[in-house]
């Protein structure tokens, strides 16, 4: 079995993940899996990993900007309806993010560690 090349597994990814328009509808990512190696009339390899890379990477194409993802109530993809589905997807994201550097930067004060010197100026405010 050949590989896809990143732009056709991104290509692939995007293709598929506009037929599932809404968290409703969203898909599991074996399902995702299974899909992308039928687009390919079952003749590539992909992984698991290689999926996901090329999800991230479509994530900042204007065509995959809508890719919203779950862990909860069985995990799944899909492509965000509107805006204000995107933008509540991006605040739960961007609050783990938050939640995260706040615990990393009082474990490394709690250790002695130094912060780092580039810290993005909105995670300064913690």
């Amino acid at each position: 079995m050949k590989k896809p090349t990143d732009k056709m597994l991104i290509h692939a990814v995007i293709f598929l993940l506009n037929k599932h328009p809404g968290e409703g509808k969203r898909i599991k990512r074996v399902d995702l899996m299974r899909k992308i190696r039928a687009y390919f009339n079952w003749t590539v390899r992909v992984s698991d990993r290689e999926m996901r890379a090329a999800i991230e990477t479509a994530r900042s194409t204007p065509e995959g900007a809508l890719i919203c993802s779950t862990t909860a109530n069985g995990g799944g993809y899909w492509m965000a309806n509107h805006r204000g589905e995107l933008d509540r997807y991006l605040s739960q994201d961007e609050s783990r993010c938050l939640e995260m550097w706040n615990r990393i930067r009082k474990q490394r004060l709690a250790a002695g560690l130094a912060l780092y010197d580039d810290v993005p100026e909105q995670l300064e405010l913690l």
